[in-house]
């Protein structure tokens, strides 16, 4: 193999996994574009945000035809986000992200930020309970998993209840989908999690509530239309996986990179606005999907100098793209007051993710409330990364809390 081929390979492997930044640089020493048989890995910064926002580098659930069938496989499960906005053809896509972005507006956001902020705290009493006794406390599966899942259920309509059933059910497809040994355990987690939102869906369209299933039922466009009922179910279930799973993720690794910087820690407790840089720099320094999900050249097109022929797939790597020295000095080192606008750790261009700010505003509600709750929270043991590239994401995350 060569170079390049070798340092791909690597991501995968367990080094890999829990370190691909060494690779990333290498890599962006040797050029911002590299290709494996049939598929493209963009890797500069320039370059990732030109891909991202071409429609002709376009997501789809299969390759265009006549595309190598070793190109490479969706990263989603095609019969469950199929008619969602992440995969919907072109000529949808543009009036599909009106209708969905209208509950996801600066102004709608802020008005969470109570609700964010009191389920923070809840969570945080059961911190605080679990802590009295000096012993180690799971920090993923008593804050950094249930936050975001209560956030997002309170939004969309989930019971209570319910919550700690979807976070296995979903959590156990992504699994799948990221290393699918096991497809029929895939299959019967999307089914499951489809069935239950089908049945949610149809008691909303028969009793309405105040949450986002009933506003999407009647929500409509300029011309008139609404969602039909594939397309409402797919993305009921699209904004909720991603309402939660990489924003889990986020908290982590901010509070994993908090560890040992008492300073940002007292400045954050002091004041919420001083969680918004951080946050920002952890999502460019260690992002939580360290790649984009697939594309394909709709036609023969060229990129940095490459010619990529109709069919090719197209990777952009979000990770490396954001330690590219060509777009941020000294891009290996952690700056919280780095500024200069957003990364693109939640996409660019077209399908930028729709719950950037949600994400951004719950990381920086769950440091606050964190910070100003448990000023030394302290790692029993380092935290052990996953592996589930490209999902950079902790397997174990233990803490011990004093007020």
């Amino acid at each position: 193999m060569t170079d390049a081929q070798t340092l791909l390979t690597g991501l995968f492997s367990p080094a890999g996994q829990a370190d691909p930044y060494p690779a990333y640089r290498a890599l962006l020493a040797a050029g911002p574009v590299h290709r494996t048989g049939n598929r493209f890995w963009v890797l500069g910064h320039a370059e990732a945000y030109e891909a991202l926002r071409d429609p002709r580098f376009r997501l789809a659930t299969q390759p265009p035809s006549g595309a190598d069938d070793a190109a490479g496989e969706a990263a989603e499960d095609q019969h469950l986000f199929a008619s969602s906005l992440l995969y919907v053809r072109p000529g949808s896509h543009a009036w599909m992200r009106r209708l969905l972005s209208q509950p996801f507006s600066p102004r709608r956001l802020e008005e969470l930020r109570p609700m964010i902020s009191r389920n923070a705290g809840l969570l945080l009493d059961r911190l605080d309970e679990l802590g009295r006794g000096g012993g180690s406390i799971d920090f993923l599966r008593e804050f950094a998993y249930p936050l975001p899942i209560a956030v997002i259920s309170e939004l969309v309509g989930v019971p209570r209840a319910d919550r700690d059933w979807f976070r296995g059910e979903l959590h156990r497809h992504l699994e799948n989908v990221l290393a699918p040994s096991a497809p029929e355990e895939a299959a019967a987690s999307s089914g499951a999690v489809e069935e239950y939102f089908a049945a949610l869906i149809a008691e909303r369209r028969r009793k309405p509530a105040d949450d986002l299933i009933s506003e999407l039922i009647l929500a409509q466009g300029g011309d008139g239309r609404g969602l039909s009922d594939r397309e409402l179910l797919a993305n009921v279930v699209f904004l909720y996986v991603a309402g939660f799973e990489t924003t889990s993720y986020a908290i982590a690794n901010s509070v994993f990179l908090l560890r040992d910087r008492p300073k940002e820690r007292a400045a954050i407790a002091a004041n919420a606005a001083a969680a918004v840089g951080f946050t920002d720099e952890v999502i460019r320094f260690d992002p939580p999907s360290q790649l984009a999900n697939l594309r394909w050249a709709s036609r023969d097109l060229s990129l940095a100098g490459h010619r990529v022929p109709e069919g090719s797939a197209v990777s952009v790597c979000l990770g490396a793209a954001n330690r590219d020295p060509a777009r941020y000095p000294d891009p290996d080192r952690f700056v919280p007051a780095r500024g200069g606008g957003p990364s693109i750790a939640f996409s660019a261009g077209p399908h930028y993710c729709l719950g950037t700010g949600l994400a951004r505003l719950e990381t920086q509600e769950a440091l606050h409330r964190l910070c100003r709750r448990f000023p030394d929270l302290l790692t029993t043991d380092e935290p052990v990364r996953g592996q589930s590239f490209p999902i950079r994401r902790f397997a174990s995350f233990p803490v011990a809390v004093s007020p």
